[in-house]
């Protein structure tokens, strides 16, 4: 893969971790980080997925564009020592920090018998009242 390529990937993977820190979602993200991180041994991811939830608990009070930038510089040297690590780069990458993430809505209405919701979200309201 080349330089350009590698540096447009990790400015993506680093805007998408930075943005998935504060979110509901955040897991799955230092799981793709950890795969990522894994490349350079077990002692590399140990130690980077410690900044990284070091950075990730103090999110909301440092500059959002200089955490970008550190994670940035971190993802492009990893991947430069270990070019196999490109698709896990692109996985993370591909993560759309201002696509809405998907949830479950229910509703029961006007209905005259047993109800039963599982799951997120639920609302509605249960009518026993013969007609």
């Amino acid at each position: 893969m080349e330089q350009a390529q590698l540096v447009g990937l990790a400015g993506a993977a680093a805007a998408a971790l930075i943005a998935e820190m504060a979110k509901d979602s955040w897991a799955s993200m230092r799981d793709l980080a950890a795969r990522f991180f894994r490349h350079g041994g077990q002692e590399e991811e140990e130690r980077q997925l410690a900044r990284l939830d070091a950075d990730q608990a103090q999110a909301a009070t440092l500059d959002q564009a200089a955490l970008r930038e550190r994670w940035n510089r971190r993802l492009l040297t990893l991947v430069e020592d270990f070019p196999e690590a490109a698709e896990d780069l692109a996985a993370m990458a591909r993560r759309k920090p201002e696509e809405p993430h998907s949830g479950v809505n229910q509703t029961a209405e006007n209905n005259t018998g047993s109800v039963i919701q599982i799951g997120r979200d639920n609302s509605g309201s249960l009518n026993t009242e013969r007609r």
